[in-house]
């Protein structure tokens, strides 16, 4: 009974570890060590909410987390099985998933536009997308790199939009 009390406790202190707990998505470095070595080419999203900060300064920061909470349940709910999805930033998220997997990144965005938010909010987020390998961690660079660069061009072109680079130049 203490053999298996003591692995229900590892269990549960790494769970701890690999987990956002506002959001209860993976950490950042739970989702990288999760992420960098597949073999098959990758769609890696990157979604930042717009304009958090007014979200923050109209409904206070427990308004916020609660935004970002909805956030999270929407995301999970509208990806693939199997899809990693993680908290990486402040209210940044990325949302992984083998390139065959369908993954929609309109799809997605429109979850988002949809969902309920507290205070009858209109929350919105601007999503970069790229296809590419995730083999080594300098495919992880290069990939994050174009996927941000995409997150950018989203911004830039008005925001509540997704943008897609070119596929990684790592690609096979």
């Amino acid at each position: 009974m203490e053999r298996d009390a003591a692995i229900r406790q590892e269990i549960s202190t790494r769970r701890l570890a690999d987990t956002d707990p506002l959001t209860g998505l993976l950490n950042r470095r739970a989702f990288l060590a999760q992420a960098i070595g597949r073999t098959a080419e990758q769609q890696l999203l990157v979604a930042d909410i717009d304009h958090f900060k007014r979200i923050n300064d109209a409904i206070g920061h427990d308004g916020g987390d609660e935004v970002l909470r909805v956030v999270s349940r929407t995301l999970r709910r509208a990806a693939p099985a199997g899809t990693l999805i993680a908290r990486i930033g402040g209210e940044e998220f990325a949302i992984l998933a083998d390139s065959r997997a369908a993954l929609n990144p309109e799809a997605l965005l429109a979850s988002l536009r949809m969902a309920a938010m507290p205070y009858g909010l209109k929350v919105t987020a601007s999503i970069g997308s790229c296809i590419g390998p995730l083999a080594t961690e300098a495919d992880w660079q290069q990939l994050y790199h174009q996927t941000d660069a995409a997150l950018f061009a989203a911004k830039h072109a008005g925001r509540d939009r997704v943008h897609w680079a070119e596929p990684s130049r790592n690609a096979a």
